[in-house]
């Protein structure tokens, strides 16, 4: 299970209706804090004032929710709404399902409004680990996001992070086109069509792998 330094411990229980009266959720959103969650708690808070790290050039902190869930289903649509509400700081969610735990993340940014463009999520797992690097809270967050990311995303600064996700997004978008590819592929019976599809998959193969 997860666990920060003591110093940054809040433990503060967060009401479902907070979220209701602040407009964060409403329709399907609303319907699936219901069914999903059972409970969350502000259980963690990273910033100057509980670790030695200076505020970030973006978000001043990192903000720890944990969500108690009734199953092992979420809405990751969910978490992005209560995580954009969140207008002064970064957002790391702890899923618990019984004894296990899922991290998630968002790539957060804010210029005229607040941005969510991509969310990594770990495997179910009892025994994630999550290590606090960095002198910033923007470098603590971004290294948070390598790690959830599994490496996917790195980057020593923000363009650089930011640089590293837009690939990410460019290898889920190939990603999703093979897929459909692979499904058309099965389902055609002309050969010259079948030799089509592979060539198409193995060209968009290479620009992940390349």
């Amino acid at each position: 299970m997860i666990e920060f330094p003591k110093s940054t411990f809040v433990g503060k229980f967060l009401s479902k209706e907070q979220l209701y009266k602040r407009d964060v959720v409403d329709g399907v959103l609303k319907q699936s804090l219901i069914d999903d969650i059972a409970k969350i708690t502000i259980e963690y808070n990273l910033s100057s004032r509980t670790l030695n790290v200076e505020p970030g050039a973006v978000f001043p902190e990192i903000t720890v929710l944990k969500l108690v869930l009734k199953h092992k289903k979420f809405n990751e649509k969910l978490l992005n709404a209560i995580d954009k509400s969140i207008l002064s700081s970064y957002v790391l969610f702890i899923l618990e399902f019984e004894d296990e735990q899922l991290l998630s993340i968002a790539f957060k940014d804010k210029t005229t409004a607040i941005t969510i463009s991509k969310r990594w999520n770990t495997e179910w797992a009892d025994n994630n680990t999550l290590d606090i690097h960095g002198s910033t809270t923007d470098q603590i967050y971004r290294n948070f996001i390598e790690q959830i990311s599994g490496g996917m995303v790195t980057g020593n600064n923000a363009e650089q992070i930011k640089d590293s996700v837009s690939q990410d997004l460019e290898r889920d978008k190939i990603l999703k086109q093979i897929a459909k590819l692979e499904q058309k592929l099965h389902s055609e019976n002309q050969l010259n069509k079948q030799i089509e599809i592979k060539h198409k998959i193995s060209a968009l193969k290479e620009k992940i792998n390349g």
